[in-house]
């Protein structure tokens, strides 16, 4: 006869591990409704019953550390697989970062074309607005000078025809001095 903490060494159990192997063994005896005797503070169990009872929790104890086993191997695999998934996702993110300095190279590239273009578009147009306003002071001096020529024009019109009246007048005074009669002449009185 045998008690549970017996059949736990019997096991080749560790002392962290007893509490728990003893407690496998007593719902194992509970399973299998083996019957307990009592000696003293002991309860103790057949020797029939403890090779069953030790070949239950061993089992168990064997399917649980397959179990194990394989939750552990499957563990594995998926961090494997997450490793390879996050390497996989290192080179697309590398590869992301590289083509996004490369389009920020090519877009900063193009903005300083751009600028330059726009620096030269700048001149340009300053240099045309410079022309355009000496262009502008130019015609407003050939303006004041043909103003000036056309008053001249007009004056000098003024004066010819001024002179062309005197002309006529003249020589309407003439004309009547020509036929004016002797009396008239001498009298000097042509009117």
């Amino acid at each position: 006869m045998k008690t549970v903490r017996e059949i736990a060494e019997m096991m080749g159990t560790s002392s962290a591990d007893l509490v728990k192997v003893k407690q496998r063994i007593r719902d194992e005896i509970k399973r299998q409704d083996i019957k307990v005797t009592k000696k003293g503070n002991r309860f103790m169990i057949a020797d029939s019953d403890v090779v069953r009872v030790k070949e239950a929790v061993q089992s168990k104890g064997n399917e649980k550390s397959s179990k194990i086993f394989k939750e552990k191997e499957d563990l594995l695999k998926e961090i494997e697989e997450l490793k390879s998934q996050n390497d996989r996702l290192k080179k697309a993110n590398k590869e992301k970062a590289e083509e996004i300095i490369r389009i920020k190279t090519q877009k900063n590239e193009e903005i300083r074309r751009l600028n330059l273009k726009i620096e030269e578009f700048a001149d340009d147009f300053k240099e045309l607005n410079n022309k355009q306003l000496q262009l502008n002071n130019q015609q407003q001096q050939l303006q004041a000078r043909i103003l000036e020529q056309t008053k001249q024009l007009n004056d000098s019109q003024q004066k010819l025809i001024s002179s062309a009246e005197r002309s006529s007048q003249l020589q309407e005074k003439v004309e009547k001095i020509e036929n004016a009669s002797l009396w008239k002449r001498i009298t000097r009185n042509f009117d």
